[in-house]
């Protein structure tokens, strides 16, 4: 029994077999396909790339794709064949805009179905270009000296830099070239010589990079002034008290035309140290005349630039004299005498008054001394006798101010005496 059924049961399961196979071709499964990361990207093109595998059918693919997830944009259907296993596909496109982002996604299909890959990214290449400049302010200028400064950016080309300079737009002088590589803005400068004091000088950046030169906006700075020294004389010393004295001098150096200066004054006893009592501008070629006062005691003067390079003067002392009055008078109990009385200004009570009488030979001698008295007002007195000489002759009076050095000897103006009848 069992031998006579073994041909039948080999006969059923070949059936079986069959109509499984019969069954599987009847129902294909859908094709597998991955979105794959695009290649050969340049400004206005790529390759997508993807891998489909047929699962045994015919089967057809497509890229979309487009400047977002809608796509918009579609490639022509290819052959993926209908094998098992996947296949690496891979589809050119062109027309693409530069410096874009693409979404992409392969699309495959086959009598089961179609299968879409997942969204995809690329951005198509940036077009070259020229470097991108911004002229600077100038830093540390000084008479001769200066930093000059600006911002560039290569924008990812290999780039060559420098500064044009000159008392004109025409510039003349260069700095020396300079590499810089990379994307964004950064700061640039170059220090610049060999300039001239207060002189206005025009600049700019330059670079230049393959894609073409960029010149940045013209702009300026001004040298400083380059003083050395100050000279100056007084045009009178000593001054009487109260007066001012008149200051005449030069300041040296390039560029000195109409530098400001400084009046530096410390009056006796000088523990106050330097004031400025004033300031003034020399003329355009460093030249100046100017007054200080009035002056009360002893002076000292110092001149001082007023800018970043000063240049200071030696100091400069000026006497005061006393002020010294005189009025003559007959002495009416002493005929052979004169009265010679006056006022001193300043006060100066341990001073010593003094006649003087001039000599035939021209010579000043004394003949008569006295001491002061005081008076209110900062002011001191004297009155003295004084033999009158055989001959008419000159006499003055001398204030010696016995003060410290505050005060220099003053000296009235000249009487003249008549003689011994």
């Amino acid at each position: 029994m069992t031998r006579r059924l073994l041909p039948l049961v080999l006969t059923l399961l070949a059936l079986t077999g069959v109509l499984a196979a019969t069954a599987g071709a009847a129902n294909p499964l859908p094709p597998a396909a991955t979105s794959g990361t695009p290649t050969d990207i340049t400004l206005t093109g790529a390759t997508l790339t993807a891998t489909v595998d047929p699962q045994g059918s015919s089967t057809t693919y497509h890229f979309d794709y487009g400047t977002s997830d809608s796509y918009g944009l579609v490639t022509t259907d290819r052959d993926a064949g209908s094998g098992t296993g996947p296949v690496t596909v891979s589809v050119p496109v062109t027309g693409l805009t530069s410096d874009t982002t693409y979404h992409v996604r392969i699309v495959a299909t086959n009598a089961a179905g179609v299968t879409r890959g997942t969204d995809k990214t690329f951005k198509t290449l940036t077009p070259a270009k020229a470097p991108a400049v911004t002229t600077g302010s100038a830093r540390s200028v000084k008479a001769n000296t200066a930093t000059l400064t600006g911002s560039l950016d290569p924008l990812g080309q290999k780039t060559t830099y420098h500064f044009e300079y000159g008392t004109s737009t025409r510039y003349g002088v260069s700095t020396p070239d300079t590499t810089a590589e990379g994307t964004g803005s950064r700061t640039v400068s170059s220090a610049i010589g060999g300039l001239v004091a207060y002189t206005t000088y025009h600049y700019r950046l330059v670079a230049t990079n393959a894609t073409g030169t960029v010149r940045g906006r013209d702009r300026t700075l001004r040298t400083l002034r380059a003083p050395t020294a100050v000279t100056f004389t007084a045009g009178v010393n000593p001054v009487s008290w109260g007066d001012k004295v008149t200051l005449t001098g030069k300041v040296l150096g390039t560029g000195v035309g109409g530098t400001s200066v400084a009046v530096q004054r410390s009056d006796f006893p000088f523990t106050r140290g330097f004031w400025i009592p004033r300031t003034f501008s020399a003329k355009s070629d460093g030249s100046f005349s100017t007054t200080v006062g009035p002056l009360w005691e002893t002076t000292r003067l110092q001149l001082v630039t007023r800018n970043t390079n000063v240049a200071t003067s030696p100091v400069v002392t000026i006497g005061v004299r006393v002020r010294v009055g005189v009025r003559r008078q007959s002495a009416p109990t002493h005929p052979r005498a004169v009265i010679l009385s006056g006022v001193v200004r300043p006060a100066v009570p341990r001073g010593r008054v003094s006649v003087q009488r001039r000599t035939v030979a021209g010579v000043w001698v004394p003949v008569a001394r006295a001491g002061f008295s005081a008076l209110p007002g900062n002011r001191s007195r004297y009155r003295i006798r004084v033999p009158r000489a055989r001959r008419t002759a000159e006499v003055r009076v001398v204030a010696l101010p016995n003060d410290g050095g505050g005060h220099d000897v003053g000296f009235s103006r000249t009487l003249t005496v008549r003689g011994r009848r």
